[in-house]
């Protein structure tokens, strides 16, 4: 396919600046940026998707500039708040801008590792565009080609002066300066012709060129992606509820699998043709499949791999399909968790917010208390009565049992309330 045909055909179009940028780049050798916000000291799937579609750009023979926002990061987005954000300290938006760097290259070196397919980028930081410029400079530069009734234009900017009970500071209307100059200095110094991001963005993208144009009166382009929303409207996998982070420590590789194993059938197409490397051919095969029965759930499952593969390694899925087949599934949960190693027992404790006790034996209703299945042992009595609780997936049948290390399997013990709420218990 042509890059135009691929684009369309994975639904990474959303609104482009000129059709010429699409033989450009079909071509290859040319040069695009991304950017990302270092508010947090990890992305999120969300920042994710927007690598995928400029390593799908990347596989023409293209270049991208991944830059950080170390200077705008100092002054922030006003775009969709109601109040000005608090500003982090240098220190820690420094180590934000590292955090961000050091798991950006090692998701791009693996990509080009694992899968085989060469590409060039670059990592680049806006500060460095600002660090050594003088405010009066900076307002010769880019504050003389841009006017105020330009920049109150934009609608949330408007709604803040507009509103009495809002207001925005001169700090605020001041990101925007910096980031129109983010891709006047890209394209000038680097030769960066075209700026790819998410198309609620295309406003302040548009901009860019048009610094571009007045200053050196040459011609750069911009390409923006339609935004995946999830069944509410929000923007998948960004919302304060639904937030999923590319940072081990934040999320695991099992909590991410099992993100998109409940993603909607709806969004199986889209974020297959967005997050996946497969052929577009090889997707409609897959989404295909899933339709003749839903109810297996056999794309969300694909779906589920090829993120958790991307992002973490292979190892990584064989882990939480391993978890998933404990906590949902159909097989022999004992025998499964006797053929675990000690990583899989690791994470398979850290997801069931299991603990670890300190003991050679203990009442079976203290057990269940203890750990946060029963509220009391008088809970635990009239569950064991009605058949609801289980040790090692054996019905627990008499209150009075003791519970000992004869009873451990490979180092834990497996406890079960009903048919879904497990916990893992180890010997400290």
């Amino acid at each position: 396919m042509t890059l135009r045909e691929e684009r369309e055909n994975r639904g990474l179009i959303n609104q482009f600046s000129d059709e010429k940028l699409f033989d450009l780049y079909n071509k290859g050798w040319e040069k695009f940026y991304i950017w990302f916000d270092p508010s947090a000291d990890s992305l999120q799937i969300w920042n994710m998707f927007a690598v995928m579609a400029a390593i799908h750009l990347m596989k023409y023979g293209n270049k991208c500039y991944f830059l950080v926002w170390g200077a705008t990061g100092m002054i922030w987005d006003p775009s969709g708040r109601s109040d000005e954000r608090n500003f982090l300290t240098e220190e820690k938006l420094r180590h934000n801008e590292q955090c961000i760097y050091n798991q950006l290259k090692t998701f791009l070196e693996n990509i080009k590792k694992n899968y085989d397919i060469d590409f060039d980028y670059e990592m680049v930081d806006n500060y460095d565009f600002f660090k050594w410029m003088e405010y009066l400079n900076f307002l010769r530069e880019v504050g003389k080609y841009i006017t105020v009734n330009y920049m109150i234009a934009k609608e949330s900017i408007k709604k803040r002066i507009t509103d009495p009970e809002q207001s925005i500071t001169y700090a605020e209307m001041s990101y925007m300066l910096i980031q129109w100059f983010d891709f006047f200095t890209l394209f000038s110094k680097h030769g960066v012709k075209l700026q790819l991001w998410w198309s609620d963005q295309r406003w302040n993208v548009t901009t860019g060129m048009e610094l571009i144009w007045k200053k050196l009166w040459e011609e750069a382009y911009c390409m923006t992606i339609p935004i995946i929303t999830d069944a509410s409207g929000a923007k998948y996998g960004k919302s304060a509820g639904n937030a999923v982070w590319v940072d081990k420590a934040k999320n695991s590789p099992y909590f991410v699998y099992q993100f998109f194993m409940n993603a909607e059938d709806s969004l199986i197409w889209k974020l297959l043709k967005v997050f996946s490397l497969k052929s577009v051919e090889e997707i409609d095969v897959i989404v295909a499949k899933h339709t003749e029965n839903p109810a297996l759930r056999y794309g969300q499952k694909e779906l589920a791999r090829w993120v958790v593969e991307v992002l973490f390694g292979k190892d990584a899925v064989m882990q939480a399909e391993k978890i998933s087949d404990i906590l949902f599934g159909e097989w022999d949960r004992m025998k499964l968790i006797a053929w675990f190693d000690k990583d899989d027992i690791d994470a398979l404790h850290a997801e069931t917010g299991g603990i670890e006790l300190k003991w050679s034996e203990m009442k079976v209703l203290d057990m269940f208390t203890e750990v946060g299945l029963t509220s009391s042992n008088g809970d635990a009595k009239k569950l064991i009565q009605s058949g609801w609780l289980f040790i090692n997936e054996a019905k627990v049948d008499n209150p009075q049992m003791i519970v000992s290390k004869d009873n451990f399997v490979n180092g834990v013990l497996l406890l079960r309330k009903g048919k879904k709420q497990f916990k893992v218990v180890k010997i400290a």
